[in-house]
């Protein structure tokens, strides 16, 4: 590789850097405002006497078992 070469490759190397960098405190960044915005939600909900277990399933983004049972168990009480 000439002179040019090498400027190039560490160029690319050093954007590549910045680039995954900047992705992962974007990602740390963006999951610690949805858990702090959550939290407040949850004590917002508690001050209103709404069930903070609804809050919580709210924010869930994957299948879990406690926001399943309680769907199960509000949608029984509607009834």
């Amino acid at each position: 590789m000439n002179e040019n070469g090498v400027k190039i490759f560490i160029t690319i190397a050093v954007c590549a850097t910045i680039i995954v960098t900047t992705a992962i405190i974007g990602g740390y960044y963006y999951n610690m405002n949805d858990r702090n915005r959550m939290s407040q939600n949850i004590e917002n909900a508690i001050n209103k006497g709404v069930d903070p277990i609804s809050v919580k399933c709210a924010y869930e983004t994957t299948v879990n078992s406690t926001c399943i049972a309680y769907a199960a168990t509000a949608a029984a009480k509607a009834k």
